[in-house]
């Protein structure tokens, strides 16, 4: 069914604006017909009762869905039908499935019921940038184009900011960060996500020490802020500093209209971005920022992944001032082989204990033992006290 002018629109000018320069889990992974589609089919959502983070590792660890058996990153936003829609980096499937191995994955979640988007190629949901360079989702946000129609079912728009990462012959941990590219998707009440189109946010560029733009992305009170990290590589720095970007989302395929945290002022001028947080005791590559009960809440590890602890940060204001507190231990493991990493909080995802529920990425530097044992490389949720 053809889109109305209003979501081809908003399509568009989200593409334009990101250039700054309970269910049955059988069955396989087959190519959607015609576009992407959901396996299994869930029903749609009755209410969101408080849960915990017990119960959600118990989902997770009992979905056995072939195309998602591991994964990490696990950004996570809520549709207007109620379901979640959580994106992947590097993604496990299933011994019988082909390629057993793929750079991104989307599920979407329907109460207890856990769907995998599949994508017609059978492949990534976001296609690879080109051969060797492949699409690691860092953080994803959902937009509402309007009012549907018969002629207009979209409900929502979900941008996911992709790190364009290269990969090297040297294992698991040779990669490079290359750039941001913005994935659009839209969605229909209880439909399938469908990939619209994928465009680069900041060029090509190989630098160590460039803004990660996309690390973290929320979408408040009609503004998209897009928050990015930088390695600065000085001594003793181990953490990123962070920065902000934010623009109205009536006004996102206007790129002048982007504004930059400048240290006393919104500006225009990208190369004059200042950090809101410092390296030294600084983020992760990645994290999540989120707006919760008038608040803004950053959570990350602390020095950034090599840090041994996940920490929130509070803040009045979207740029800070920034107030840390220590949450629960998350060993970064470099010296065991068993990795823990990017925490992520999913304050959409309401809790009994009144709590804020956060997600870890796990991993193993032994390939073969997560081929043969992929809960490794499965993400572990905990509660850490509401900021």
């Amino acid at each position: 069914m053809p889109r109305s002018p209003l979501s081809r629109s908003l399509v568009g000018t989200l593409a334009a604006a990101l250039v700054l320069t309970g269910c049955s889990t059988a069955g396989t992974v087959r190519p959607a017909v015609g576009g992407n589609a959901l396996a299994p089919a869930c029903p749609p959502v009755g209410g969101s009762p408080l849960v915990s983070a017990d119960l959600v590792n118990e989902l997770v660890s009992g979905a056995d869905l072939p195309g998602w058996q591991a994964a990490d990153i696990g950004a996570s936003a809520r549709l207007s039908d109620g379901r979640l829609v959580w994106v992947f980096g590097d993604t496990v499937r299933a011994a019988d499935v082909t390629p057993r191995i793929v750079a991104n994955s989307m599920l979407v979640t329907a109460g207890s019921c856990v769907s995998q988007l599949v994508a017609p190629d059978g492949g990534p949901v976001v296609p690879d940038a080109e051969d060797g360079t492949v699409m690691w989702p860092m953080s994803v946000s959902v937009m509402h184009p309007g009012a549907q129609s018969a002629d207009d079912p979209v409900s929502d728009i979900v941008v996911v900011l992709c790190a364009r990462t290269r990969r090297g012959d040297g294992g698991s941990m040779d990669f490079q960060f290359r750039g941001t590219s913005a994935a659009v998707f839209t969605v229909s009440d209880g439909g399938a996500p469908q990939l619209r189109q994928v465009v680069e946010v900041t060029p090509d560029d190989g630098s160590a020490y460039q803004v990660n733009w996309g690390a973290a992305s929320t979408v408040h009170d009609g503004w998209l802020h897009v928050y990015g990290t930088r390695f600065t590589g000085l001594p003793l720095e181990f953490g990123r500093e962070l920065h902000a970007a934010r623009v109205r989302v009536g006004a996102v395929g206007t790129r002048s209209s982007w504004e930059f945290w400048a240290g006393d002022r919104w500006q225009r001028d990208r190369t004059r971005s200042t950090p809101v947080l410092p390296a030294a005791g600084g983020v992760s590559q990645t994290l999540s920022v989120d707006h919760v009960d008038g608040r803004w809440v950053a959570v990350s590890k602390k020095d950034g992944d090599l840090g041994d602890f996940v920490f929130s940060w509070t803040a009045p204001t979207p740029v800070g001032p920034w107030q840390p507190r220590a949450g629960v231990p998350a060993p970064a493991g470099f010296d065991t082989g068993d990795l823990s990493y990017t925490p992520l909080a999913h304050p959409d995802v309401e809790l009994a204990s009144g709590r804020l529920l956060v997600s870890i990425s796990r991993n193993t530097l032994d390939f073969a033992r997560l081929l043969e044992d992929p809960t490794a490389g499965q993400p572990v949720f905990t509660e850490i006290p509401y900021p």
